[in-house]
């Protein structure tokens, strides 16, 4: 199912404001990036994973899966996933730069 796939696919993005992630999760982006490499990346990969390098997705699709009435059972192969964290540019901070390189 790795591979190939079966049934559905999705794909999901978030965004979390600068203010949500430091007053929040009291933490900062650069923390939150490291720990996913270090946890779901890298630590997926040494301890010889196949089907995600993730954050416990089957979680998510556990409650999707009850709320809708789907089979639980068949979470085993339905939460497969990658989870990817970067930071973001702010526009305002890319204008700057935009602003002060062409200036040169």
């Amino acid at each position: 199912n790795w591979l190939e796939g079966r049934g559905r696919s999705v794909a999901a993005e978030v965004f979390l404001p600068r203010r949500v992630v430091e007053q929040t999760l009291r933490t900062t982006a650069r923390r939150l990036i490291d720990v996913n490499i270090n946890k779901n990346l890298v630590g997926s990969a040494l301890a010889g994973t196949t089907g995600g390098f993730n954050a416990h997705a089957a979680n998510l699709v556990t409650a999707l899966f009850m709320a809708t009435g789907n089979d639980c059972a068949q979470v085993v192969e339905s939460a497969n996933c990658i989870t990817l964290i970067e930071e973001a540019v702010s526009h305002s901070a890319a204008s700057a730069e935009g602003s002060s390189s062409s200036s040169s």
